[in-house]
């Protein structure tokens, strides 16, 4: 059986030659960071481990960690490249050939990594965010990994929403909640339960008189999903409305965050408060799974 594969790997340029007398000096290193998830875009947390190592074009293991777990940070692996102003070994220099393995706590291993089209090896000092997601994807008509893909058909083939004849497409909203089976899939809710989608459940516009935390604009609850991390966004208008990350503020916290992430191990669904910042007279929220 083959080695399970990623669908993307880190390249970049590398030199073609190198002078002799061109002195390999140390440089700060590039950090690769972002979040690791698995196939369902569920995040390694503290309590499932991945290891995750970095290696040059010759093979050799340049850089190595383990996945973390902080509430406040949709972050969860920092990969930590050395630098050199020539190839040397363990180190990198500016445009070199990279590429990332993950082993998983049940000794699967991943060669290459789901990225975006900016991981490559920066330049000094440099933080790229990359994201990873542990997925093998052959249907790309649907973006979605093959294992949820067949899970999403089989919950289907036996629920209330089959027909027969009908042919399975996860861009439809089968169980009528407004959100398509292949998001609520991605954000960590039953595409087949109409009770079950990640919706705003309560908005204060005023002033919390709770006494849990600063906000001087409201509050907004939301249903969230274990393992998964969440941003807010807010616009100044429906009209073509331009959306835009904002920081907020967690319950009993005065330091603004741009994310939450809720513990893949938390339970069900979890209720989770937002103090909302100042926004001017009039804006729009709305909440995005990551």
């Amino acid at each position: 059986m083959n080695k399970p594969h990623l669908i993307a790997s880190l390249l970049a340029i590398a030199p073609s030659f190198l002078l002799a007398a061109t002195p390999i000096l140390a440089e700060s290193p590039c950090i690769f960071t972002g979040r690791l998830m698995d196939a369902e875009h569920v995040a390694f947390d503290t309590n499932r481990v991945a290891s995750l190592a970095a290696y040059d074009a010759s093979g050799k293991k340049i850089a190595a960690a383990k996945t973390f777990f902080r509430a406040n940070s949709r972050r969860n692996y920092a990969l930590t490249v050395p630098m050199a102003s020539a190839p040397v070994d363990g180190a990198a220099s500016p445009g070199a050939v990279v590429s990332v393995e993950v082993t998983e706590p049940n000794g699967a291993v991943w060669t290459g990594v789901v990225v975006d089209s900016d991981a490559t090896l920066g330049g000094p000092g440099s933080v790229k965010e990359v994201d990873i997601v542990l997925a093998k994807c052959t249907n790309n008509a649907y973006g979605l990994d093959d294992s949820l893909y067949d899970d999403l058909y089989w919950a289907w083939r036996y629920s209330q929403y089959y027909k027969p004849g009908e042919t399975f497409d996860p861009t439809k909203d089968h169980d009528g909640d407004g959100v398509s089976t292949r998001s609520e899939a991605l954000s960590g809710t039953n595409p087949f339960d109409s009770a079950d989608k990640l919706e705003i459940v309560f908005y204060k516009s005023e002033k919390s008189d709770s006494g849990s935390g600063a906000g001087e604009n409201g509050e907004l609850a939301f249903t969230a999903s274990p393992g998964r991390a969440y941003s807010l966004e807010a616009a100044t208008s429906l009209d073509n409305p331009q959306w835009e990350k904002v920081e907020f503020l967690n319950e009993g916290s005065s330091v603004p965050v741009n994310y939450i992430s809720v513990p893949a191990t938390a339970g069900g669904r979890t209720p989770t408060v937002y103090l909302l910042p100042k926004r001017g007279k009039q804006a729009f929220y709305r909440v995005k799974a990551e």
